[in-house]
This record gives C-alpha cells, structure tokens and sequence, in this order.
C-alpha cells in the first residue's frame, strides 16, 4: 500500500515547478500568470490587456497603471474595484465613468471630481453641481492636497450601500457580478451554483476556491485556469479529473501529481494503465478516508513557516 503522504512529500521537495504562466503573452515577461496580454509590465493576474503596468487583476484592459481589480478599463490609475471607466484616477467602486478624479461608488458618472455615490451626473465637485465652465476654472484651481482632503470628509459622511452585487439573483457574498446561486463569496463575476469563492470567474457547481476561471465541477481548487471535475489542486491549467496536483499542464485522471505536461493516467508522476490507475487511486482514497484526510486540501507546504507571510503579523 502507497503511502500517499510521505510520497507526495517527497515528490514535492525534488521537482522543481514553473514560477508562473504566461499563456499567450507578448512583451510582459515581468508578470505573473497573464493570459492574452501585450506590453505588460508587473501585473499580476491579468487577461486579455494591453499597455498595462504596476496592478493585479486586470481584464480586458489598456493604459492602466496602478489600479487593482478592474475589468474593461481604459486610461486609468489608481483605481480599485472599477468596470468600464475611462480616463479615471482614484476612483473605488465606480463603474461606466469617464474622466472622473476622486470618486467612491460613482456609476453612469462624467467629469466629477472629489465625488461619493453619485449616479448619472455630471460637472459635479465634491458632490456640488457646477455649470461646465464653471466646473473647468473650479477644477483648474483647486489643489490635490485640498481635494483629497474634501474627498476624505466627504466619504465619511455620505451613506453608501453595504454591498456592490450587480445582475445577481440569490448571491450573498460582496462584489458578485453577473451570477446565480452563489453562498458566501466575493469578487465573482459569470457564476452559477457555488459557494465560498474568492476572485472566480465564470465557474459552475465549485465550492471552497481562491483565484479560478472558466471551471465546472471543482473543489478546493487555488491559482488555476480552465478546469473539470478537479479536487485540491494549486497552479494548473487546462485540467480534467485531477486530484492532490501541481502545476500539472493539459492533463487527465492524475492523482498527486507535479509539473506534469499533457499527461494521462499517472499517480505520483508515474505512468499507469487506465485499470491500475483507477484500482490504485481507489485503495488511496479508502485510505485517507479511514485516517479522515480525503476531502481536505493536502499538498503541504514546500517551505517553513518562518520563510512565508504567516509572520508579517510579527511586524
């Protein structure tokens, strides 16, 4: 009988893994784990974006520098949580914007500035309608220091709605976008049937996932991209029936397996008929079952506590 444990561990420590993916990139060699990109400079998380740097989860963006979290974005900086802006800087929650500075929870909203929870306006300043050229000499004097302080009261003391869920229908969670039937998850967007998702993206019938997209039938799954009926995996793509993996590239019906590459019927990296492999996997899991471990993410960590961020909390 294999002991999985011990023999994951072991694999684990000897092989050695990609640092990240870079699926059809261009000129972005400084990001990390970008999709359908050109000319990115460190971005983290980040697809379908072009002339983009200094950001994580960028989508089907360009000209963007230090935001996080934006999708369909244009000429923007420092933005954070935004949809379809452009030519923003400093907004937060705010979506269909144009040429907006300093906004909290604006949405449908043109040339404001030092604004929170506005809706369809225009030539506003710190809440305050303007005509337009009175709006253009305001804004030409004022000072950055002075309206980001006005903007600092102003969002203390204007009430703002307890959760950013948009076209969802029985969500509970926040920033849940365009989804059905999802339980306690947040930064979803295009999902149906699942619960306790983090930063997912057009996901059906998955449970307990940080960062995964395009995905069917999946548990316990971190850091992965386009999968089906896959359980406790880290950092795979392209992957179908896998269990206890990493890194393992346009694969199927692997089980603790690493850094493997269009490979099919392998256990621990070793090759095996389609009868052995489900014969073996079956006495694997009946074992963890009896020890109580199948059915909990058990890839240990390649390093020791005190060489990860587990101690920022001593600083």
């Amino acid at each position: 009988m294999i002991d999985f444990l011990a023999e994951y561990r072991k694999l684990q420590l000897k092989t050695p893994r990609l640092s990240t993916f870079h699926l059809n990139s261009m000129n972005s060699d400084y990001c990390f784990n970008v999709d359908q990109v050109k000319n990115l400079y460190l971005v983290a998380n980040g697809v379908n974006d072009q002339d983009c740097m200094y950001g994580r989860d960028f989508y089907d963006c360009s000209d963007c520098i230090d935001c996080d979290h934006i999708k369909s974005c244009s000429l923007c900086f420092g933005c954070i949580n935004c949809r379809n802006c452009y030519n923003c800087n400093f907004l937060q929650e705010s979506e269909n914007c144009n040429d907006c500075n300093y906004g909290y929870y604006l949405k449908g909203c043109k040339n404001c500035v030092g604004c929170v929870g506005l809706v369809h306006k225009e030539f506003h300043i710190f809440n305050q309608r303007y005509s337009k050229v009175e709006y253009f000499e305001k804004v030409r004097s004022l000072k950055r220091e002075q309206i980001q302080n006005e903007f600092q009261k102003l969002k203390l003391k204007i009430p703002r709605i307890n959760l950013s869920n948009i076209n969802c229908e029985n969500c509970s969670g926040n920033c849940i976008y365009n989804s059905k039937n999802i339980y306690e998850s947040y930064d979803v967007d295009g999902c149906e049937d699942s619960g306790y998702l983090l930063e997912s993206k057009k996901l059906k019938n998955c449970y307990d996932i940080t960062i995964l997209e395009n995905a069917e039938l999946c548990y316990q799954i971190c850091s992965s991209h386009v999968m089906n009926n896959c359980n406790f995996c880290y950092f795979c793509v392209n992957g179908s029936d896998l269990e206890f993996c990493e890194c393992v590239i346009a694969s199927e019906f692997c089980f603790g397996c690493i850094s493997l590459h269009r490979k099919r019927y392998y256990i621990l990296n070793q090759p095996y008929s389609k009868e052995e492999y489900f014969k073996i996997t079956a006495e694997i899991k009946a074992d963890l079952k009896t020890k109580g471990l199948y059915g909990k993410m058990l890839i240990p960590s390649t390093f020791p506590r005190s060489e990860t961020v587990a101690v920022w909390e001593k600083f």
